[in-house]
């Protein structure tokens, strides 16, 4: 009974131990970030003690103090209110691109992987095309005809990152198209668009999750990168790379507060958000 008695508990902190290594990505110091920013995103016009896009021309470009803790703009807007406001402008075009991204891109990789021939064959020579083109360079060229405004720049970034989900479902459906289940499935009278909405969609869902916060990562550079050169989100509005630009003139004056804080932000957002897509894809990876 002793011996039983002190056995039970070990094997059962192995299990939680095992448990808490497959999870580890949850407490990672990424979803950590992520998660403040997340919440600084929500609540942005609480915590901004100034408004983001008025102007002071009597407080231009004021070293970081208790008045304005990351200093000021050359336009005197708090970059302290602005790095807030534009973690919600960043985030909310990147997860929102993605979000399109993967709506569109998984169907069509689904229904490409099923049914093959000259449906596979057109999808992905199209998904090729769009991937040949360097991606900024692509983007840069929309743009300029488009116009630079948030629905375009939004509507860009989902193309770029519909051929990625395309092939990704598209790659894990051609396994699953000869599987049992849906043979099964099939021999009962489901329709094509039955079985791939409701037996292959689902169980492709893990990969897509994993490569989630990835293409965000990459969502939020393009953004940032875009509005840098001025073909992004317009100045005034608060925006990490149009507030890095705005600020990068003033570095070699010994003002380097406007450009360095909206790009630490922007650093810690890609960062966080490519090291969590990796720690999910290995935790995947281990558990298949």
């Amino acid at each position: 009974m002793s011996t039983q008695s002190t056995a039970l508990p070990i094997r059962d902190n192995l299990a939680r131990w095992r448990e808490w290594r497959h999870a580890r990505w949850v407490f990672s110091p990424a979803t950590a970030i992520l998660s403040l920013m997340l919440i600084v995103a929500v609540f942005a016009p609480l915590l901004a003690p100034y408004d983001p896009v008025k102007p002071n021309p009597a407080e231009k470009l004021l070293p970081p103090s208790s008045l304005h803790y990351f200093g000021t703009d050359p336009y005197g807007m708090d970059v302290f209110s602005r790095v807030l406001y534009a973690t919600r402008t960043d985030l909310t075009i990147a997860i929102s691109s993605v979000l399109l991204g993967i709506l569109v891109g998984m169907p069509l990789g689904a229904l490409a992987g099923y049914a093959r021939g000259t449906m596979d064959e057109i999808l992905m020579r199209l998904t090729e095309i769009v991937q040949a083109f360097p991606q900024i360079l692509f983007a840069m060229a929309v743009m300029a005809v488009a116009g630079n405004n948030v629905i375009n720049l939004i509507l860009i970034l989902a193309l770029l990152n519909v051929p990625v989900y395309v092939k990704m479902v598209r790659s894990v459906t051609l396994p699953l198209r000869e599987s049992d289940f849906v043979l099964a499935a099939r021999c009962a009278g489901h329709s094509s668009l039955s079985l791939v909405g409701r037996h292959i969609l689902p169980n492709t869902l893990v990969p897509v999750f994993s490569q989630f916060s990835i293409s965000c990562a990459f969502a939020v550079q393009m953004v940032a990168g875009l509005s840098f050169i001025g073909l992004g989100v317009r100045v005034p509005e608060p925006e990490w790379g149009s507030m890095i630009n705005l600020g990068a003139s003033y570095i070699v004056f010994g003002y380097w507060w406007p450009s360095f804080f909206p790009g630490m932000a922007t650093f810690l957002a890609a960062f966080a958000l490519n090291d969590l897509g990796q720690r999910v894809r290995r935790t995947v990876l281990r558990e298949l």
